[in-house]
């Protein structure tokens, strides 16, 4: 239980376990010991504005971590003895009324301090918590803060790429965090401690080794991607995690001077995991890494760039594995004689670009159809970027009505399988939403009512990235 001082609006409460569900086994004992041993203090300031020199703070709000356990929480109004503007009472329900009673900061900076300590701080932007927070000291005559910092909201940022939209109301709903009061100190930071909580044990299940690491993430630690050494790593453990996987996922494999040796895009089908594993036990592999993908369709964009670089048997067995798991009604005629593969109408028939469920939820990633390529995609929101999906197809419509919309190169075997495939995930409905420019240009009201449909009948199912690898 809160206990909650009416004299001084101060609320604090003294705790011996986490309130999370945060399951933090593993096998990486040093690198679990490692995080144990670290203090963190996660807090949050409500304030009148951004303004260092001339705006206050109103309400503070503080998280202790210690041995990876909420030991500690500390929460103040506060007597800013300046008005508050109307949009911050609006935004956090914080009225003049309820601070005319409360402290003023000079009282209990050193009760802040002191909960602070020599923790390593954390905030979902540093770069505005901390600033501030130094003001009010220098403006107090007290030592300015010289705490090492974390921020939650940069972290997020390097392990989730192609996240649009790091908010921490948003990052509570994709990792099912309770934050009942926005843009209230206490209630931000405790959100903000259990996104910590969350990210310290992705960080030890991605084996972890130095503290640098956390604050130096990149390349490392992404949720949607994997490294693997030879060296460390023997077959099976990649070949189980790839059982485990519940998305699509591109799987490469490079030897020396990171020659790419395989690739291949999967869909989890069984032949595809014993192509890899038989790989895996036979080629000269130095390094394997498994990325994730939301439409399978991306991840055969990507495969393309690696496809070219494998050796041209290499090439092939791959494309006819593929062509014999995924197209079956098709086959492939002798090695040579590729060229009398039937050919598919798909554009001229059913559309001109193609949107599908993006890997992060609530975005989405839109392809011209002709120009099948990483430059030419969007990745958005929806529907809050309605309005921005509307401009790029107008925008790729005019340059594919006056042919200058650049059409990437594919080998033709890989050109024709996507072909074929977009041909019969189209007929079978699966997730891509295929249509026509003429639409959204002429009647984008109809439109955007067609395409909400057909969302609401294929939701995004790929649980990221609370599921990561």
């Amino acid at each position: 239980m809160f206990e909650v001082d009416t004299m001084n609006n101060k609320t604090d409460s003294s705790k011996t376990n986490s309130p999370f569900d945060i399951d933090f086994s593993t096998e990486n004992i040093e690198g679990l010991q490692m995080l144990k041993d670290m203090e963190f203090v996660v807090f949050d300031l409500e304030t009148t504005g951004g303004n260092t020199k001339s705006d206050k703070i109103i309400e503070i709000g503080l998280v202790k971590i210690k041995n990876l356990q909420i030991t500690q929480e500390l929460s103040y109004l506060i007597k800013p003895e300046i008005k508050i503007p109307d949009f911050i009472q609006k935004l956090t329900g914080i009225k003049q009324a309820d601070v005319e009673s409360s402290p003023i900061i000079e009282d209990v900076i050193d009760e802040v301090r002191e909960m602070m300590g020599d923790s390593i701080l954390v905030a979902h932007n540093t770069s505005f918590d901390i600033p501030f927070f130094n003001s009010v000291l220098r403006r107090l005559e007290m030592p300015e803060l010289t705490n090492k910092s974390l921020c939650t909201n940069l972290m997020t940022k390097y392990l989730i790429p192609n996240l649009l939209n790091s908010n921490l109301n948003y990052m509570s709903k994709i990792f099912n965090i309770r934050h009942s009061k926005a843009h209230r100190a206490l209630d931000d930071a405790k959100a903000t401690t259990e996104l910590l909580l969350n990210y310290l044990k992705i960080f030890i299940h991605k084996d972890i080794q130095k503290p640098n690491h956390l604050y130096y993430p990149r390349n490392r630690y992404e949720l949607d991607r994997i490294h693997y050494k030879v060296e460390s790593h023997k077959p099976e453990v990649i070949e189980q995690k790839l059982k485990k996987l519940k998305t699509h996922a591109l799987v490469t494999l490079k030897g020396e001077n990171g020659v790419i040796l395989y690739s291949l895009p999967i869909l989890q089908h069984d032949e595809e995991h014993k192509f890899i594993s038989e790989k895996l036990n036979s080629s000269p592999w130095k390094t394997a890494t498994i990325k994730l993908f939301g439409p399978y369709l991306e991840a055969l964009i990507h495969f393309n760039n690696l496809f070219s670089k494998m050796e041209p048997a290499a090439r092939g067995e791959t494309i006819r594995l593929m062509w014999q798991l995924h197209l079956p009604g098709i086959t492939l005629p002798p090695k040579g004689q590729e060229h009398l593969i039937p050919n598919t109408s798909i554009e001229r028939e059913y559309g001109d670009f193609v949107i599908a469920h993006h890997l992060v939820p609530e975005q989405m990633i839109i392809f011209p159809m002709q120009s099948l390529h990483m430059k030419n995609q969007l990745i958005f929101r929806y529907p809050s970027h309605k309005k921005k999906l509307l401009q790029y197809i107008n925008s790729k419509s005019q340059r594919l009505s006056n042919n200058k919309l650049k059409k990437p190169h594919f080998h033709p075997l890989l050109s024709s399988f996507i072909d074929h495939y977009l041909e019969k995930e189209n007929q079978k409905e699966m997730g891509l939403f295929i249509f026509k420019k003429k639409k959204p240009i002429s009647r984008p009201d109809d439109f955007l009512k067609e395409l909400d449909g057909y969302l609401s009948e294929h939701p995004n199912s790929y649980q990221y990235p609370s599921e990561y690898i």
